[in-house]
């Protein structure tokens, strides 16, 4: 196993804890499951991505900045992911909430 995809697995490993917790945090109550399912998946999307475009780039990196880069992106990976599956399984408020009136 090349050492830039060993770390890029460490660093998305030791992204999860965190990252999970604020995939919690973010979605709705009813959904929390689906948040951190998306924040799964957004976290394992983002290091496809990452990995699919030093591959393809043929750049070289070293290994702390490759370190902090990933483990920060699958960070954001995790919340952004957590963030669309809210956007697209929740339902909103309702109808029963209005403008109040002044």
């Amino acid at each position: 196993m090349p050492l830039d995809l060993l770390i890029l697995i460490i660093a998305a490993v030791l992204s999860l804890p965190g990252g999970l917790f604020v995939a919690w945090l973010v979605s709705r109550p009813g959904f929390h499951f689906l948040g951190l399912l998306g924040g799964l998946i957004g976290a394992a999307l983002t290091a496809f991505g990452l990995w699919y475009f030093v591959k393809q780039s043929d750049i070289t990196i070293d290994a702390v900045s490759w370190f902090f880069g990933s483990f920060l992106a699958c960070s954001m990976g995790i919340a952004l992911g957590a963030l669309l599956v809210g956007f697209l399984f929740g339902r909103g408020r309702g109808s029963d909430v209005s403008a109040q009136e002044l």
